[in-house]
């Protein structure tokens, strides 16, 4: 219990955001400049190519089999399982369609196995113990903002001055809550896996849409 406070305090962080409803935050962009819209499926790689590793993808074997952790691939050749994202819904002017910069999300995969019965929906699961680790994983609750669900929610801000964003888990959909406020890297454990959870250097991403991924991967079939 003692290192778990001690890791909850660590993690209270303040962040600088523009997460609150009255600003008017950026829309994020796909690799291809294009507005990241909701309900459409992306791939979310990393910003690094080669070493930076590949997309993200579902892994059991933590908590036995289910749920099952998020973890990124270690080939930049794989990009992972297809992403849609939802948020809240009140955002005052903004295009409810387009999700935005510094702004709660649900994230949630797409086309995933069907070995665990459960939602794909991210959340921050309860500390790790035997690792001192917050690990990223699925089960979530998608929507119904409030204290219940603060676990699941997330938000994507421009990575400094790069084109690639982050991750971070600091939710606004309850002010007054105690909450964990950390980006989201990446934590290489025992068996070599890179599962995501809370970390002070976060994953830098980009995001690519599966459409246009897949219409590429036909053609550069066809040429062969």
């Amino acid at each position: 219990m003692k290192s778990s406070f001690v890791a909850l305090s660590i993690l209270f962080l303040v962040f600088s955001s523009k997460s609150s409803l009255g600003e008017q935050a950026e829309p994020l962009l796909d690799i291809n400049g294009d507005k990241v819209v909701m309900g459409t499926k992306y791939y979310i790689t990393s910003w690094v190519w080669g070493a930076g590793g590949g997309g993200l993808n579902l892994h059991a074997g933590r908590n036995a089999l289910c749920p099952m952790d998020v973890i990124q691939e270690s080939w930049d050749t794989r990009n992972g399982l297809p992403l849609t994202f939802s948020h809240v819904s009140n955002h005052g002017n903004q295009d409810d369609n387009i999700v935005y910069e510094s702004t709660d999300v649900n994230i949630k995969f797409t086309n995933a196995p069907v070995s665990c019965n459960q939602p794909t929906v991210w959340k921050v699961d309860d500390y790790d113990e035997s690792t001192g680790q917050w690990y990223i994983t699925t089960n979530g609750v998608e929507g119904n903002a409030g204290p219940e669900t603060l676990q699941n929610w997330f938000k994507f801000e421009r990575y400094e001055h790069t084109y690639g964003y982050k991750i971070v888990h600091c939710p606004s959909v309850c002010e007054s809550c105690v909450k964990l406020c950390s980006n989201v890297g990446y934590h290489v454990a025992d068996d070599g896996v890179r599962r995501m959870a809370l970390k002070e250097t976060p994953f830098v991403l980009v995001f690519k849409k599966v459409s246009e991924a897949t219409d590429l991967l036909i053609k550069q079939k066809t040429k062969v």
